[in-house]
C-alpha cells in the first residue's frame, strides 16, 4: 500500500511538472489572495462586505463580482484584478467589453434580487492591484465607477 502511493505521488509530480500545473494553481491563489487583499482596503475606507464572489446561484449564469460592498447609502460591486507583471497591460485593461457586459447584468441580477438597495447609488470599480511573485510590493489603484450602464 505504501509502495502505492509513493508511486502515485511520484506521477502527479511528474504530470504536474509536464503540464506545469503550478502555475495554474499559483494564478488561482494569486486572484483570491488579491481578492482578500482589495477587501481589506474597502474595509479600511469604511465599507462592510456584503459579498464576495457572486454569482446567480438559481437559473442563468451572467456573471461573477468578485465584491459587493456598501457605505451609507452607496453599494458597490468591485472586479478585482491582481497582477505581477504588465507583459499584457494593465489589470484594468483585462476587463473587456465581454467581461464589463457580464458585471452589468450580475449587478442588476443582485439588484433584483436584493430590492432593499434599490434606493441606493450603485456603482462599478475596477480595483488594481499589482504586486511581485512574493507580494511584498503592494500598489492598490481603485478605479470607482469604472463601468457605466449606458443600456
Amino acid at each position: 500500500m505504501g509502495e502505492e502511493i509513493r508511486n502515485l505521488d511520484f506521477e502527479i509530480l511528474i504530470f504536474s511538472s509536464m503540464f506545469n500545473l503550478s502555475n495554474i494553481f499559483s494564478k488561482k491563489t494569486l486572484g483570491q489572495w488579491g481578492e482578500e487583499y482589495i477587501a481589506d482596503v474597502y474595509r479600511r475606507k469604511g465599507y462592510k462586505l456584503l459579498d464576495k464572489n457572486y454569482f446567480n446561484r438559481k437559473g442563468k449564469q451572467v456573471g461573477e463580482i468578485d465584491l459587493i460592498a456598501v457605505k451609507d447609502k452607496n453599494l458597490v460591486f468591485v472586479e478585482v484584478k491582481t497582477r505581477t507583471s504588465a507583459a499584457y497591460g494593465s489589470p484594468a485593461e483585462a476587463v473587456n467589453a465581454f467581461k464589463q457586459r457580464r458585471l452589468i447584468k450580475a449587478s442588476k441580477l443582485f439588484l433584483y434580487l436584493h430590492p432593499e438597495f434599490s434606493d441606493f447609488n450603485c456603482r462599478i470599480d475596477v480595483a488594481e492591484l499589482k504586486t511581485d511573485l512574493d507580494r511584498k510590493q503592494r500598489d492598490v489603484t481603485i478605479i470607482e465607477n469604472a463601468i457605466e450602464d449606458t443600456q
